[in-house]
């Protein structure tokens, strides 16, 4: 079992969440481990009231180092604190690579228990350890996301695939157009984990990971895949972890699908994260081509029908197919904005059939963008894993 304790002052008590224990967290899942807690405590904590478990992983991530922590760990482990030679030649490299001088708190960032296993981070000035009580290990890590990802990415996501064997299964399923709430409700009975099988979901505005995760020995695992599966089927792009970018970037690839995309500047944003070969290859961004003017022109000309912009963006998705003949598939998208409410009429298909999607989004500016990217991106990919794009 893992624990996850975040120490923090009172400016940070109260925010949504912690993005350096989130990171963690998903990412742990992601390696199999079963997360039994994840709390939250003031910096003036008295550290002499943490327990220990045997067998258990408990990550405690600092604010600040915390030289009092510290000398708690030494006294469980019978031992005194020691300047531990790895973390202070890593610190005083920082600072010597930055050309600043030595902050004046860095010794706590060496100062750890004797026998304790040094966590470098040589791109920052935070370090990390890691003691072992009993049978218990104790990762103390720093809570500054930055610091944190660097520490994860180069070090302790290899010792923990190298020391912690796994006996555990899980299955991800990708899923878009639901929100966290509305899964959890959905998901309610499995969610409870009556069956030691424990189903979480990790949620990016409607873009969410449900992990499924038992030992594996546990025969009602595949039930509780399959009832899950049929309750989302609609809603699932993938099953693995992975991106809807990088997915659908495969999927283009795979295809080898001439797209056009065309209309909203919404719209147009699906291609910012996808590789640029890919983009260069197989995607026609109309709207960056010299004929651009013409299209904004179509649509400023006919958007004063208000009622009619469905048909906008559907004769906007026609025009391009009929300007552009070597193209497999056009989306085009055009969006309504209201206040802090944008209606996205987006058009999707070929030659022989082009479907409408009505969507109505709320939010800032930037936030309703987003949404209509990641909902172009979802019936984008949706259309081309059912390979229901080549014309005739």
């Amino acid at each position: 079992m893992v624990h996850i304790y975040t120490f923090c002052d009172k400016t940070l008590i109260g925010k949504k969440e912690n993005k350096s224990a989130s990171f963690l967290c998903s990412n742990l899942y992601k390696l199999n481990f079963i997360i039994d807690e994840c709390c939250i405590y003031p910096s003036n904590f008295n550290f002499e009231n943490l327990l220990f478990k045997n067998q258990d992983i408990y990550f405690l991530l600092m604010q600040k180092n915390n030289i009092k922590l510290n000398e708690v760990l030494a006294k469980l482990m019978g031992e005194e604190l020691c300047e531990n030679e790895t973390l202070k030649n890593v610190v005083n490299n920082y600072f010597s690579r930055k050309n600043i001088p030595l902050d004046k708190n860095s010794q706590n960032e060496w100062t750890i228990p004797k026998n304790a296993i040094p966590i470098t981070n040589p791109n920052g000035n935070e370090q990390g350890f890691l003691v072992k009580i009993g049978k218990a290990s104790i990762f103390v890590l720093p809570n500054s996301f930055a610091e944190f990802e660097n520490i994860y990415n180069d070090c302790l996501l290899q010792y923990l695939e190298n020391n912690y064997p796994i006996e555990f299964k899980s299955e991800t399923f990708k899923t878009f157009g639901l929100s966290e709430e509305l899964l959890h409700n959905i998901l309610k009975e499995q969610i409870k984990n009556k069956d030691k099988i424990a189903v979480s979901v990790f949620s990016n505005g409607l873009d969410n990971d449900i992990v499924i995760k038992a030992k594996q020995t546990n025969e009602k695992f595949n039930v509780y895949r399959q009832n899950i599966f049929d309750k989302l089927e609609k809603y699932i792009y993938a099953v693995q972890s992975i991106s809807m970018d990088e997915y659908l970037d495969n999927l283009i690839k795979n295809c080898n699908a001439r797209i056009c995309i065309v209309g909203d500047m919404a719209v147009n944003n699906i291609t910012d994260n996808l590789s640029y070969n890919t983009i260069k290859s197989n995607i026609l961004c109309v709207n960056e081509l010299p004929c651009a003017q013409d299209i904004n022109n179509f649509v400023h000309n006919n958007a004063q029908a208000e009622d009619n912009i469905s048909d906008i963006a559907y004769n906007l998705a026609v025009n391009t197919l009929e300007k552009y003949q070597n193209c497999d598939l056009v989306l085009s998208g055009i969006v309504k904005y209201e206040q802090n409410t944008a209606t996205a009429y987006i058009a999707l298909g070929n030659k022989i059939k082009i479907d409408i999607y009505k969507n109505q989004f709320f939010g800032t500016t930037k936030d309703t963008m987003q949404s209509i990217s990641q909902t172009a991106k979802f019936y984008l990919l949706k259309k081309l894993k059912a390979r229901d794009f080549k014309t005739i």
